[in-house]
């Protein structure tokens, strides 16, 4: 059973729970966790995406540079142990006029990979944006990178398109493919 602490239910003193396999917490970032994922994301991109980018840039793919991305802001999820140390981390931007969510980034630590943390951090991301009014959820994966495609395929994301995109942490432009999935409406409390 996996506890999700989603920032509406703290809010009005509830926990959403949601089922996984194993135990895994899941909660809102902190700005003072931001260095500790920083160095996880780094460390995951460097044992999976980075091998995509040509070597010239791979080095720009530093803590800094995903602290950065973490400060400009948007819905930071994190998964951690029972020590509390992050175990992985899911970053997206709410959503637009369209209803439209962006996920910017899914980063898993490459010790814990395999264990469907990265499943848990994605659905507890879609309900979170789901429950902030977004109707479809949009991400783009390097190209190469079948581990991550395949991980969204399996929940659900459909292929949109492929081409030249700007990768967030290095800001280049590097072939990418694009999938979205429409998320659930929210349930209310009411229904």
């Amino acid at each position: 059973m996996v506890k999700l602490f989603h920032p509406a239910a703290l809010a009005v003193g509830g926990m959403s729970v949601i089922s996984f396999p194993g135990s895994v917490p899941l909660r809102a970032a902190r700005a003072a966790d931001h260095a500790a994922l920083a160095a996880l994301s780094a460390e995951a991109f460097a044992q999976g995406a980075v091998a995509l980018v040509p070597a010239g840039l791979r080095a720009g793919a530093d803590a800094a540079r995903f602290r950065a991305l973490f400060a400009a802001g948007g819905p930071l999820l994190l998964a951690e142990d029972d020590e509390g140390r992050p175990l992985g981390c899911i970053l997206a931007e709410p959503a637009i006029e369209n209803g439209t969510a962006r996920l910017t980034g899914l980063w898993v630590a490459p010790q814990a990979a395999g264990q469907g943390i990265g499943s848990a951090l994605l659905e507890a991301m879609e309900a979170l944006l789901a429950a902030e009014g977004a109707a479809v959820l949009r991400l783009r994966v390097p190209g190469g990178n079948l581990r991550a495609l395949g991980l969204f395929r399996r929940r659900g994301y459909a292929m949109l398109a492929a081409g030249q995109r700007s990768e967030p942490v290095l800001r280049v432009q590097l072939p990418h493919c694009m999938l979205a999935k429409p998320l659930p409406a929210p349930v209310s409390a009411a229904a």
